[in-house]
């Protein structure tokens, strides 16, 4: 599947080219019920963040929902505002690998910095015997 990708006009509004997906995103978008104007907005518009396993996800944060409305219409706005849990993941040409909604916050730090001792992901259970502060 060749990508089109994604280009701006004079006005600064994107022209909604068909953006290049691969055939499991095509289907995931289609089974999960994402408007493909609002995905178009946050290809364009969302926070690109990589996932350290080489693609990135894209998601709306305030900016980007900020920058869609200046550019964009107030009905794909409120769309788009509907939709703040849409993520999608996008490779390294661009393709969109697959999307949905989130259900759990984005984890942002994937350092391995979080995992020393004392820094532990996981709730520390406060009267369990390996509580090693338990008195």
């Amino acid at each position: 599947m060749d990508y089109q990708g994604i280009s701006f006009s004079n006005t600064g509004h994107f022209d909604r080219a068909s953006i290049g997906m691969t055939k499991h995103a095509g289907i995931r978008v289609q089974q999960r019920g994402v408007n493909r104007d609002v995905l178009d907005c946050l290809l364009a518009y969302g926070r690109h963040e990589p996932d350290h396993k080489g693609c990135e996800v894209v998601t709306f944060d305030g900016k980007a929902l900020e920058n869609l409305s200046r550019y964009e219409s107030h009905v794909l706005k409120a769309k788009a505002s509907d939709s703040r849990s849409l993520y999608a993941v996008v490779d390294s040409d661009g393709l969109v690998i697959t999307a949905g909604h989130r259900f759990r916050r984005v984890p942002r730090d994937l350092s391995l910095s979080s995992l020393r001792p004392g820094r532990s992901r996981s709730p520390r259970l406060i009267n369990a015997a390996s509580n090693p502060f338990r008195h």
